[in-house]
């Protein structure tokens, strides 16, 4: 069966020209001219049992196997290696107390160069991965974020703040890609505890506060009362 080149009309056999475009044919390729099927893409199959795979399938349905990759597996490494890269090339801060004052209200270069990094960091897919970048968000959050007595500058605080960001973020693809396994529970207790210490904290830095000034107006109170 041959089909013409120009339109894809199927080609009668020993006919000269097509009935469809009129385009002349050439009766020594026709046998040539067969229309073929080409498939684009790759199909992915599970290495244990076989079966297909779905798109951003990280567990095999049939089986259970977990799909991993060394490029995956090695991403956390990397990002943390590219993080350690920035910090390293951070400059010497001068000692002036003008120019620490001013480094209070604004966000260094180095670290605007990690919380871009930190925000366009794709998360993995497979359940190690997202526990081991879950620990290291976890370890960068700043607890004292909102402490009275050791308030963190505006580079610190946005830090900590796109750490968090993306400490929710993997949760919530782990949530959506492993909930209701034994794996997700120990995520999901890892994931409730960090978050019971930051409103821990957050409670006691409030609590400092209204104790603080509890605390001076009792003392000015009492002398008051003394001077009266």
């Amino acid at each position: 069966m041959a089909f013409c080149t120009n339109c894809g009309q199927e080609l009668e056999e020993g006919t000269k020209f097509c009935a469809e475009c009129g385009k002349a044919t050439n009766k020594n390729n026709q046998t040539n001219e067969q229309r073929k099927t080409v498939y684009d893409g790759e199909v992915h199959k599970c290495p244990n049992c076989g079966d297909v795979l779905d798109a951003f399938e990280s567990v095999c349905e049939t089986c259970g196997y977990e799909i991993r990759n060394s490029k995956t597996s090695n991403a956390v490494r990397e990002f943390s290696l590219k993080l350690e890269a920035i910090e390293t090339s951070r400059p010497i801060q001068s000692a002036s107390f003008k120019k620490v004052l001013a480094n209070q209200h604004q966000i260094s270069e180095t670290d605007q160069r990690k919380i871009n990094l930190i925000r366009s960091f794709a998360i993995p897919n497979n359940k190690e991965d997202i526990l081991e970048f879950l620990v290291l968000a976890s370890s960068n959050i700043n607890e004292r974020r909102d402490s009275i007595w050791e308030p963190l500058n505006e580079s610190e605080k946005a830090v900590s703040d796109a750490w968090k960001a993306k400490f929710e973020q993997a949760y919530e693809k782990a949530k959506l890609l492993f909930w209701g396994s034994i794996e997700f529970q120990n995520i999901e207790s890892f994931y409730q505890s960090k978050n019971k210490q930051i409103k821990d904290k957050r409670f006691k830095s409030v609590f400092s506060y209204i104790a603080f000034f509890v605390g001076i107006f009792l003392f000015f109170g009492i002398v008051m009362l003394i001077m009266r």
